[in-house]
Parts: C-alpha cells; sequence; structure tokens
C-alpha cells in the first residue's frame, strides 16, 4: 500500500532535515515524498538534496499560504494512503507501519488519527501527549491533523482544503468528512512530535468562528465567551513573558497542558 506524505515548505532549512530523517527513518518501503515549497530563500532546497527520494518530490513555486501549498502536494501524490507533515514536525519510529496495519484491517475506514507530543523548543521545555477526539469538534479542531491520514478516495469524495480559511481549513476539512459520514478510528498510539508554536492568534480564532456558525454548531454568545476567553489568555501570556520571562512562561504552560486532553 503506497503511502505519500506531503510536506509544505518555506524558509525550512532548520528543521526540515530532522522532518527528512523521521521519514526515511520509517520501517515502511512503499513511500513518496511530496515537497511543496514555497520559493523558499535560504538552504531547504540543499537539505532536500540530500535525499534523493525527497528531491523527486521537490517543486517550488508561489504559493498562496499553506493549504494552497498542501492541494498542489495532492495533485502529484500518487499514494492510496496521503499524509501531511509540516517541515519542523517529525514522525516518531514505527509510525507508518502502524497506521498502515490499521488500514490494511480496516479496507473501508478512509481517516486514521492518533496522537501527537506538543514540545518546547527549549532546555527543559514543556511537552505534552495530545490525543484526537470526533467528540468535541463542536467546540474546535480536537483531531490531531498531523497525525491524521487519509485514504486519497476521501479527498476525491469531499474534496481538498479551502483556501478561504488561511488557519482553519483542516478543522472544515474534518467536519465535510463528518457530514459525508467517513469512516474513521482513533488511535492512542503517539504518531508525531510537533513544536509548540506557528501560526494561530485572532485568525484562528476567527477562521474557528467562521466555520463553526457556518454549520450553527455554537451560539453567538457561546462564539463571544470563547473569543474574550482567548483574549485573555493572550493579554496573560504577555505579560508573563515581558514581567517574568520565557522560562517561567514555559512553567506555566506546562502547567495548563497537563490540565487538558485536547488541544
Amino acid at each position: 500500500m503506497r503511502l505519500s506524505v506531503i510536506i509544505p515548505t518555506f524558509n525550512s532549512a532548520n528543521t526540515l532535515d530532522e522532518t527528512l530523517k523521521s521519514v526515511v527513518s520509517q520501517n515502511y518501503q512503499d513511500i513518496q515524498i511530496v515537497i511543496q515549497d514555497g520559493l523558499s530563500i535560504d538552504n531547504t532546497k540543499a537539505i532536500v538534496e540530500k535525499y534523493p527520494i525527497a528531491m523527486t518530490g521537490w517543486q517550488s513555486e508561489p504559493d498562496n499560504g499553506i493549504y494552497d501549498a498542501m492541494n498542489k502536494g495532492f495533485k502529484r501524490a500518487t499514494g492510496e494512503i496521503i499524509a501531511i507533515l509540516n517541515s519542523d514536525d517529525t514522525w516518531l519510529p514505527g509510525a507508518l507501519e502502524r497506521v498502515v496495519s490499521v488500514f490494511s484491517r480496516n479496507p473501508d475506514v478512509g481517516i486514521i488519527s492518533g496522537a501527537i507530543e506538543v514540545w518546547e523548543d527549549l532546555p527543559n521545555g514543556a511537552k505534552v501527549i495530545l490525543g484526537s477526539s470526533l467528540l468535541h469538534l463542536h467546540k474546535g479542531m480536537t483531531l490531531q491533523h498531523p497525525a491524521t491520514f487519509v485514504r486519497r478516495s476521501v479527498y476525491e469524495q469531499v474534496g481538498f482544503f479551502n483556501t478561504c480559511y488561511r488557519i482553519g481549513a483542516d478543522y472544515d476539512f474534518v467536519l465535510r468528512c463528518l457530514m459525508a459520514h467517513i469512516p474513521w478510528i482513533i488511535l492512542d498510539d503517539v504518531l508525531v512530535r510537533m513544536r509548540a508554536g506557528g501560526k494561530g492568534g485572532t485568525i484562528f480564532t476567527i477562521d474557528d468562528w467562521r466555520i463553526r456558525r457556518s454549520r450553527n454548531l455554537t451560539s453567538v454568545v457561546y462564539e463571544i465567551c470563547i473569543c474574550t476567553n482567548r483574549f485573555m489568555r493572550h493579554l496573560a501570556k504577555q505579560a508573563i513573558l515581558s514581567v517574568l520571562g520565557e522560562r517561567i512562561l514555559s512553567i506555566c504552560r506546562n502547567r495548563l497542558w497537563r490540565k487538558r486532553i485536547y488541544r
């Protein structure tokens, strides 16, 4: 069973080598690496050239954001199973062998989602294991997209990512799959390590709001409460960072992370 992994990149030289090592070291041979680059100006291509299997799937051209890059990668992918791996994330050893074995035993299943380990790139930084859930999607994205593997037939049925969402297109895609009654399996296995940080903030909140309201998943009052809560958390984070420093912020984040299951 062939698996294609799409890796969107843009000036990813500092982290891409670790990502590609985690891919080529998997105990699984039938894999295609599709790297969709947004015209990087650093040494991203030089990193890719170290891995011939990755270089065969390299393409660099302008795009309209990360989801547009992923959609471009879909069009070049040839695998029956398609995965997406960010250029600063890594697969854990044996992740592909585990996922493919579950797909093989369950030919009717269209999507498999596992857990991720989120970690701060700091000495003794915070880290947490976050599982995937289909039960809380009315509140937000509770599936771990980096640890989600999808059959090609699912994309052919429900379509690619909607690029009108700058950050939340994966949430929109998941909801479309649920509406299409795609069979899903949730694994407890930790499949991916992901650095804390990345895009989000206000844009992510607005995207979430648009997606939930378009499907009448929540009330306007609920959304106001959520936005207010996130804004207050943002202010608290900035205050801790400016007054007490990054190390204290890391300690606070670690305690908060350990109180929750889903992100």
